[in-house]
């Protein structure tokens, strides 16, 4: 009886040791001292980051910093995007909790900010799409503008990610933009709107071609791309024209399901995990348009999903491609809620159904066309519908009808 009342005592020992050195861990973590840490049975996490060394780096500028009380949340955050930056992958950051919220409602199609789209290239970041009725066209923003300031401060060392974030903001609260065209500064005091981002929008032409122009693969797009084909493939419209210029991408499911459309059986994309771990996507055999003649047109600014749709669309010999060489986004980011914030952080890259990585290097058309200036781009929801000086889309249309 004794011994089993030994026994008894010796695991209730453990189990509050445990408890203890679990509440130390994570209670105190390395702020407690090593005689507690010791008595508490307190282990690290394991892993190889040096926690002591950024709790001395806490504790350094609370003690010394010129200005006091500095902000433990901001330095916590400082620490965690730093962290991520280390990583040295482009595509990954650190989101604050504003980032991370706003970054979820993208995607649905609904966010505050000005209604144009930016791309980081080489080291500048540039406005490659301007949306009809929104502050950026009232206030005068135009496709190929250089943003050099954002509210005071230089865009030098940002990323497309960066840029977006500052730029968004609550509903009718002002940003201040400066940009360089042709050599020319100039400043503009926009006032931010919530914008209501369409993901597909559509126009006949000569009562044969179905244009179907997506701007971005979001939760919408897959029913919204359906519905269209549904209502506009009818009669003499039996061609259609995919634009996926200045797209810059969204979710591969989205991607998978425009491609199903096209392509009646095979794979859409591969995605490898870590651990060279491979998941192969396959179309649904459910489309509408499998025998309509297609051609897609992409540009400098096809990024991502867009790539993945028309990487799987040429894999399959399905259409010819028409334009200039996408931008080479191979990887595939998912975001991570975090107890402040969240973590978009790329966790695989894809390739194409023959295994071709498209990073860093794009997809090369079948025909390439360039355009002469990035405003000359056929803007489907503007009136009027004028793509005289669209040598591109005017390409594709001679390639489909001729």
């Amino acid at each position: 009886m004794s011994r089993a009342r030994n026994l008894a005592l010796l695991l209730l020992v453990a189990i509050l040791a445990f408890y203890a050195g679990s509440l130390a861990e994570f209670q105190f973590g390395a702020f407690a001292p090593d005689w507690a840490k010791a008595l508490l049975l307190y282990t690290p996490p394991k892993s190889n980051v040096d926690y002591r060394t950024l709790d001395d780096v806490f504790t350094s500028i609370q003690q010394h910093y010129v200005k006091p009380n500095a902000s433990g949340v901001k330095l916590t955050e400082g620490a965690a995007a730093g962290m991520v930056n280390a990583l040295g992958d482009q595509f990954s950051r650190y989101l604050t909790p504003d980032e991370y919220k706003a970054n979820q409602t993208f995607l649905s199609g609904q966010f505050a900010g000005i209604g144009a789209s930016v791309q980081q290239k080489t080291d500048q970041i540039v406005i490659v799409s301007v949306m009809p009725a929104t502050p950026a066209e009232k206030a005068g923003v135009k496709p190929g503008d250089v943003i050099t300031g954002v509210d005071g401060q230089s865009t030098k060392g940002w990323t497309a990610d960066d840029a977006v974030n500052r730029i968004r903001g609550k509903a009718g609260t002002t940003v201040k933009l400066q940009v360089s065209r042709n050599g020319q500064t100039l400043s503009f005091d926009i006032t931010r709107e919530n914008i209501n981002v369409p993901s597909v929008a559509t126009h006949v032409f000569d009562n044969r071609v179905l244009y179907l122009r997506i701007f971005e693969f979001g939760g919408r797009t897959a029913t919204e791309f359906d519905q269209a084909l549904r209502d506009n493939l009818k009669g003499s419209v039996n061609m259609i024209l995919l634009d996926l210029r200045d797209n810059p991408g969204g979710y591969v499911d989205a991607a998978n399901d425009v491609i199903s459309e096209f392509v009646s059986q095979g794979t859409s994309t591969i995605l490898v995990s870590r651990g060279g771990k491979e998941e192969v996507k396959k179309v649904t055999g459910t489309g509408r348009a499998f025998n309509n003649r297609l051609v897609v047109l992409l540009n400098e600014n096809s990024a991502s999903a867009s790539e993945i749709t028309a990487g799987a669309i040429k894999d399959h010999s399905r259409a010819q491609l028409v334009g200039v060489k996408s931008f080479g986004k191979g990887s595939v980011q998912e975001d991570f809620p975090l107890r402040d914030g969240g973590l978009h952080l790329t966790i695989a890259i894809w390739l194409t159904p023959k295994h071709h990585s498209i990073d860093k290097t794009g997809i090369t058309p079948d025909k390439t066309v360039t355009l002469a200036n990035a405003q000359d781009e056929y803007a489907v929801d503007r009136t009027p519908n004028d793509f005289a000086k669209d040598t591109q889309l005017t390409a594709a249309l001679t390639l489909l009808e001729g």
